[in-house]
């Protein structure tokens, strides 16, 4: 894949990320409920762990400076990174089978979603740990039960889908059904 293009498909999904991150999502209180995890999934399965941690970042930043909610917070800039980073680790270049989805939404899910955040929300908001933890707790078994529906019955046809039209010509990124 050239450069030219590789860039605009990643520019593509970090903007992607952006709208899904920053204009649809639910926030409750220890709790914000997302779909951005789509694009972060998409650009880490076709580019790898790297792009997909550099574009899951600029997207953090991004929202950030265009659509604040509080205080910008470093901590929730890595765990952006984390999700490209794990996601691109588990997938990228991989069949992208039922047991491959469930490890990488799991490990996600785990690291990013209950350690890291559980640990910026604390560090930015003060909440009682216990109270964070029983919330994230909760939302985390959610997130590895949808995103890893969505990542295997969604993105995946998605992609053999670009793959096949010759949209995206991935080395062997999606093996064909």
């Amino acid at each position: 894949m050239s450069n030219t293009r590789r860039i605009t498909i990643l520019s593509l999904l970090t903007a992607l990320t952006v709208v899904l991150a920053k204009l649809l999502a639910v926030n409750l209180q220890v709790i914000r409920i997302g779909t951005e995890f789509v694009s972060i999934a998409m650009a880490s399965i076709l580019f790898g762990p790297a792009y997909g941690a550099l574009s899951a970042v600029l997207a953090d930043l991004l929202g950030s400076v265009l659509f604040p909610t509080g205080p910008y917070s470093p901590v929730i800039t890595i765990v952006a990174m984390a999700n490209g980073l794990i996601y691109g680790l588990f997938l990228h270049n991989k069949e992208i089978t039922v047991k491959t989805t469930i490890f990488a939404v799991l490990t996600k899910a785990l690291i990013s979603d209950f350690f890291l955040m559980s640990i910026a929300l604390y560090m930015l908001y003060r909440i009682p740990i216990n109270e964070l933890l029983v919330a994230r707790s909760i939302k985390t078994v959610a997130v590895i039960v949808i995103e890893t529906l969505v990542i295997f019955l969604v993105i995946r046809p998605v992609l053999n889908i670009f793959y096949k039209k010759g949209w995206i010509v991935p080395e062997d990124i999606i093996k064909k059904d």
